[in-house]
């Protein structure tokens, strides 16, 4: 037990300093949006009227003048509640889904896109056309851990609001891979090993969980809809192909021979149990 009690400190430290980061990632916002309605409301006070001289002229009527318009300005409730919306997200596919509402009320269009083998896939995108080229286009990364996974665009608007909005979600993704992944490693830590397994065996079925795991970690929604709509294969059929390729090249030919515990995995954690779901379907 000393192990198990060693390992719930490691995480519960974990968790403290994600916690940490979250709210100081929050503060610093809620200080910037403070600010600059600060800035605005003492921008909006007029002058007060100079007193006016008598003339014995007769008076010139001046032409009226027209206040130039104002510059676009950051919605601190709106922003302030996709920041809470954020932070209460149960899955990696409700921040994004976020993310890119709350873009889309700050600029004229915005679109999430995410980078996969080495290219960037639209993850959402509202009030936009097919292309992503606006003459003043703002794009901003989304990053977990240093890496950039995404990144967020949009169609002019608040630059201030949505850094605020991309940072938030960069760090509220991190935070949820982070706990995610330490759920992961504690369960296959704390699970009683079968006894009939060898080691090589034991071993290949742990890496086995490791590939799949990552799979649905990275692909959640494709998960939830390939499971929705019976065609796990085909959605993601290039990051099987991937995750079987590093399986084969690690667990010796003798031990695949035994059993295949890639396909056990791929079956148990991404088709949740039910194997006719990994039937390929064009």
């Amino acid at each position: 037990m000393a192990f198990d009690e060693d390992l719930r400190r490691a995480f519960d430290a974990l968790g403290d300093r994600l916690h940490a980061e979250l709210q100081h990632q929050i503060d610093a916002a809620m200080a910037e949006l403070r600010a600059a309605a600060a800035a605005e409301l003492a921008a909006a006070v007029p002058p007060p009227a100079p007193t006016a001289t008598p003339v014995t002229a007769p008076p010139v009527t001046a032409p009226p003048v027209t206040a130039p318009p104002a510059a676009a300005t950051a919605d601190t409730p709106s922003i302030a509640a996709a920041l809470r919306a954020m932070d209460e997200a149960r899955s990696l596919t409700d921040i994004l889904d976020v993310l890119v509402t709350a873009a889309a009320q700050h600029a004229q269009g915005a679109a999430v896109r995410l980078r996969r083998g080495g290219r960037a896939e639209t993850w959402g995108a509202i009030g936009l056309g097919d292309t992503f080229e606006a003459a003043d286009a703002i794009r901003l990364p989304l990053t977990i851990s240093g890496e950039t996974i995404g990144e967020v665009y949009a169609d002019g608007g608040s630059a201030d609001a949505l850094e605020i909005l991309a940072r938030h979600a960069s760090r509220c993704l991190e935070s949820m891979t982070a706990f995610r992944t330490a759920r992961a490693l504690a369960r296959q830590a704390i699970e009683p090993a079968d006894e009939r397994l060898s080691d090589e065996d034991a071993s290949a079925r742990r890496y086995a969980k490791l590939l799949v795991s990552e799979i649905k970690l990275y692909h959640e929604s494709e998960v939830v809809a390939g499971r929705r709509e019976r065609n796990l294969t085909s959605r993601l059929g290039g990051e099987i192909a991937r995750a079987r390729v590093l399986y084969d090249q690690r667990v010796p030919p003798h031990v695949r021979q035994r059993a295949d515990y890639f396909h056990e995995e791929l079956v148990r954690t991404l088709a949740d149990g039910d194997s006719t779901l990994l039937e390929f379907q064009a």
